[in-house]
């Protein structure tokens, strides 16, 4: 649970397209809390009478690197997570070039027979 005044992400990290869960506290009571990121909106919650506040955020650009994000909702609450971009080895596309590689030296093999 978070302290008040304070924007707790679950992960410190994620891959692109999955969601991670913001959780707040000390915004003011029964409010829509916006949820942004380099500009763009992520989420979007209702505080409880409590003025705590749990939202999906979802990035819509793929950027590696470290992102804020800002939970506005009467007050600034702000945390930060890193969006990790990998890449696919190609493991297929080297399999294909030694597999038409053979299939090449076998054409030749039996063209100078």
């Amino acid at each position: 649970m978070p302290k008040p005044g304070e924007l707790v992400l679950d992960r410190p990290s994620i891959q692109p397209g999955e969601t991670l869960a913001a959780s707040g506290r000390g915004c003011q009571p029964d409010r829509t809390v916006t949820l942004t990121s380099d500009g763009a909106e992520v989420g979007e919650a209702r505080t409880d009478s409590s003025g705590a506040f749990t939202a999906p955020v979802e990035f819509t650009r793929i950027e590696a690197g470290r992102h804020t994000v800002v939970a506005e909702c009467g007050v600034r609450l702000t945390g930060a997570v890193d969006q990790v971009v990998t890449r696919s080895s190609g493991g297929q596309t080297g399999t294909l070039v030694v597999l038409v590689f053979f299939v090449l030296a076998g054409i030749t093999a039996i063209r100078f027979r």
